[in-house]
């Protein structure tokens, strides 16, 4: 019988010093949740400090970019959100994701022992399937108390990854498209070492965006620890070196991709030898084939 989420077991297995760790605060484990960045983004509200960790064994109301919806039945996947209040300047926010990114692979690896690539931006993929996204957001908090205000702006990280999920709970629609590690591994994977494991390794890939830390080494700077954080991310990625359609609500365009930038960007390079740059926002990647890069 595969192991369900366990907030002690979670918890036991962190070697975190902030993340899941917050002063004064618990993480969470909810039996069922609409969507735990909404509950971490009430929490931010509530003035809750940076490293409270929420997770979910399942979710009825969960979401991806583009408001699209997430699989996640009962003890399927991973569900989990975290808090932070980051210190780096809004124009690298777009880099968390990129931080995120790198922490749940090198962390699926640590625990499965399956190397997953890297989809610009938020999709973690296995032979051109997809076993987990990532959802960054930075929520607006009106309703924040007092003690929430004096505290620095809060961005919401929120993991979906398709853990235990099995064949016959994957909606006919999206077979072609969805796969869950234990499927691939051929064994139940225990979640909460998945998200210990991605909290631990966040805390890693995090720490070069805190400008401290390139204050910390007297060879480093601020951009060279931005350098190491793109170029791990490139080395895992399934998106550059593809030709790719991109779409959004005002145009469709084929390209190759060729980079991201320093703040995590995409360039494109497109039939006329002229480069786009392309923010995340409300675009929408695929291959040519209309598959996964």
């Amino acid at each position: 019988m595969s192991e369900t989420l366990d907030l002690a077991k979670f918890e036991s297995q962190l070697n975190t010093t902030w993340l899941g760790r917050a002063p004064g605060w618990r993480n969470e484990l909810w039996e069922t949740i609409g969507s735990t960045n909404t509950r971490a983004a009430e929490l931010a509200a509530e003035g809750a400090p940076e490293g409270v960790v929420v997770l979910a064994r399942h979710q009825f109301a969960g979401r991806g970019r583009l408001g699209r919806t997430w699989v996640s039945p009962v003890d399927a996947g991973l569900c989990m959100s975290f808090i932070l209040r980051p210190k780096t300047p809004q124009s690298q926010i777009p880099l968390l994701t990129i931080a995120t990114g790198i922490a749940v692979a090198d962390a699926i690896r640590d625990v499965s022992g399956l190397d997953v690539g890297l989809k610009w931006v938020n999709d973690i993929i296995y032979d051109r399937r997809k076993v987990g996204g990532i959802l960054a957001e930075m929520p607006a908090l009106t309703n924040a108390t007092a003690a929430a205000k004096l505290l620095p702006q809060a961005v919401i990280v929120g993991i979906g990854i398709n853990v235990n999920l099995k064949p016959e709970e994957i909606p006919e629609e999206l077979v072609h498209k969805l796969d869950s590690l234990a499927r691939i591994k051929g064994a139940d994977v225990d979640p909460n070492s998945i998200a210990a494991a991605i909290a631990n390794q966040f805390e890693k890939t995090s720490a070069l965006l805190d400008p401290s830390t390139a204050q910390s080494t007297a060879q480093s700077t601020a951009q060279s620890t931005v350098q190491q954080l793109t170029d791990r991310w490139r080395a895992l990625s399934i998106t550059i070196g593809q030709t790719i359609v991109t779409e959004n609500s005002e145009r469709k365009l084929e390209g190759k991709a060729v980079d991201i930038t320093d703040s995590g960007a995409l360039i494109v390079e497109l039939a006329d030898g002229s480069r786009m740059t392309l923010h995340a926002g409300e675009i929408s990647i695929r291959t040519a084939d209309g598959g996964y890069c």
